[in-house]
This record gives C-alpha cells, sequence and structure tokens, in this order.
C-alpha cells in the first residue's frame, strides 16, 4: 500500500509555491503522492488555487512523487484542453501524473454560478463522453466522433504522454453501480463512503470488502487501485497502526490522507513533514 496527501489547495495553500514546497517536503518524508482538489470555489471568501498550475509546480519540485487532479469534474471543462493539460503534465513530470474523474456537486455552487450544468443525470452521461474524447485523444490516433454533449473532427494530439495509458481513477460515491461500473473500466477507483465528510475516519472492513468484490464481478482488473481517504492524523496514536493494517489487508493501495478546507496550515505541514502513517508490526 503506498501513501498519499488528499489536499484541498485553498486558504493558505492558494500559493503554487507554498504547495510546492510542502510537496517537496513530503518526498523527502517518504510519502509517494500528493493529490489536489480540482475546485472553482471553496467557502465564501475562501482563496482557491488552479490545480493544474499548483500540480505543474509539484512536478517540478519533485522527482518520485506521483501527483493528480482528485477529482476534476470533468462536465465544466473542455475535454480537448484536458488532454493537452494532461500530456503536457505528464511529460513534465517524468510520468508521473493520476488522472482524478468525478461528477462532482454544486455545494459551493461550482456550477450555477457559472450557468453550467446543474443536473447530476447530465453531467454523468457529459462524464462519460468526455472521457471517451479524451482518452481517444490521448492515444495519438485521429479523432472522429459525435455524441451528444461532444463533437470531435481531429487531427493527431501530439505529444502523447509518457504513459501509456495515463492512471485514470474514478470517483464512486459507494454503492452507487453505475460510477462503480465506470471505475471498473478504468485503472482505479476512488471511493466515498456514505457519511465520511471532509476528514473522514477510516471505512469498515465488509464495506471494502464489498467494494473489491463488486469491482471484480464487473471486470476491473486485478491490478485497479483503490485509493481511500482517511484523516489519519485525527485517530490516537494507538488507533492508527492497527487502522493502516486493516485497509492494506482489505486491499486498499492507496491511502489518502485527508485535510480539510480551512484546516491549518502549519497543521498540515507538520504532519506531512512527520511521515506517512506506520502499520501494525
Amino acid at each position: 500500500m503506498r501513501h498519499g496527501i488528499f489536499l484541498p489547495p485553498f486558504g493558505e495553500l492558494a500559493d503554487p509555491r507554498r504547495a510546492a514546497a510542502l510537496a517537496a517536503d513530503g518526498e523527502q518524508a517518504g510519502w509517494d503522492g500528493l493529490f489536489v482538489w480540482d475546485h472553482m470555489l471553496a467557502q465564501p471568501g475562501m482563496a482557491v488555487a488552479d490545480p493544474w498550475i499548483t500540480m505543474a509546480a509539484i512536478a517540478m519540485s519533485t522527482t518520485r512523487l506521483r501527483t493528480g487532479p482528485m477529482v476534476t469534474p470533468l462536465a465544466r471543462r473542455r475535454p480537448w484542453v484536458l488532454a493537452r493539460q494532461i500530456a503536457s503534465l505528464d511529460r513534465l513530470s517524468g510520468g508521473r501524473l493520476v488522472f482524478g474523474v468525478g461528477l462532482g456537486d454544486d455545494g459551493w455552487r461550482e456550477f450555477g454560478a457559472f450557468g453550467d450544468e446543474t443536473s447530476p443525470r447530465v453531467r454523468g452521461a457529459m462524464l462519460d463522453e468526455s472521457l471517451a474524447v479524451i482518452q481517444r485523444l490521448l492515444s495519438g490516433e485521429v479523432v472522429s466522433l459525435a455524441g451528444d454533449h461532444f463533437a470531435v473532427d481531429s487531427a493527431q494530439f501530439l505529444p502523447k504522454p509518457l504513459q501509456d495509458p495515463v492512471p485514470i481513477w474514478a470517483a464512486v460515491q459507494w454503492p452507487n453501480r453505475r460510477p462503480l461500473a465506470r471505475a471498473a473500466r478504468l485503472q482505479g477507483c476512488f471511493p466515498i463512503f456514505a457519511g465520511s465528510g471532509q476528514r473522514p475516519a477510516p471505512p469498515s472492513a465488509a464495506d471494502l470488502a464489498a467494494l473489491r468484490a463488486a469491482l471484480a464481478d464487473l471486470g476491473a482488473a486485478p491490478g485497479c487501485d483503490l485509493a481511500v481517504r482517511v484523516a489519519t492524523h485525527r485517530l490516537t496514536a494507538g488507533e492508527r497502526p492497527a487502522a493502516v493494517t486493516a485497509m492494506a489487508e482489505a486491499g486498499v493501495t492507496w491511502l489518502l490522507e485527508a485535510f480539510g478546507p480551512g484546516q491549518d496550515a502549519a497543521e498540515i505541514e507538520a504532519c506531512v513533514r512527520s511521515g506517512p502513517p506506520a502499520p501494525a508490526h
């Protein structure tokens, strides 16, 4: 199991330079990845950084750490622009990008405030169509397709990413079946469990086992990643090792240390510098 940092680039950490310095410290401390939230708005009055600029700064400040948006709501992005960004960032990072995709929600009016689509059903259809466009463009093929939401008639997109394919993780509101089927066709699953909040406790072993079984039933590859966000820094020192061990044994491949909007930046930085949580011996 690998360990990542799940970071909202908000508030003081909306400065890409500070986020990049945090990534460099995290790499030195033994973390395997730093993944950033992809939002247009947060709580009123809170600063928000562009995730792609932030990830470029992270890529240039590290040599080993994986990075990626966790997750990008495809319904508010043009898929051909994203394909260019994905290829460029994967090459800039030396093949360390993970692309997280999801439906997004309008809790902070990130769709409604700008006249974007607010219906989850329509956004889901846009997500699937956009994902197909992105995957075709990243392949380096000539692309000609027309759907309900996007039409593309394009020459090859070059250069291609270094990774073939760039790993794509799909967000899933467990136990919703349709997004789970989407994740099973990709390289990873990023589940959100009911009632988990922004700094979640460890999911139950039963939920993790059921999730793994459902992915397998839907045809997920044996190597499909399962990336779970947990605020282990909010557990006691006695609780933390057992929780980490239980998640590894349940098939979690990435444990993402979850921080929340408004959390003190100095507290986050101290936690990152202390290194990833250790399992029980």
